[in-house]
């Protein structure tokens, strides 16, 4: 996601949204200022206004 730090302005609304199997465990390294929200039993979304990526984003998924 780093290399979104290169454009000209930042996001004005990111979304990222990760799905789940629902026999895997899930883990974020989030450093950025929005939350992590369940939105579902397997959906996950993070948003931001005006967004500017300076790390990238790591996500683990572990089978039960």
């Amino acid at each position: 996601m780093t290399t979104g730090a290169n454009w000209a302005k930042p996001i004005a609304n990111f979304k990222l949204t990760v799905e789940r199997d629902p026999n895997e465990l899930v883990s974020f390294c989030w450093k950025g200022k929005g939350k992590v929200k369940k939105v579902s039993a397997t959906t996950f979304e993070i948003k931001e206004t005006n967004f500017m990526p300076t790390h990238d984003f790591d996500v683990a998924f572990i089978m039960k």
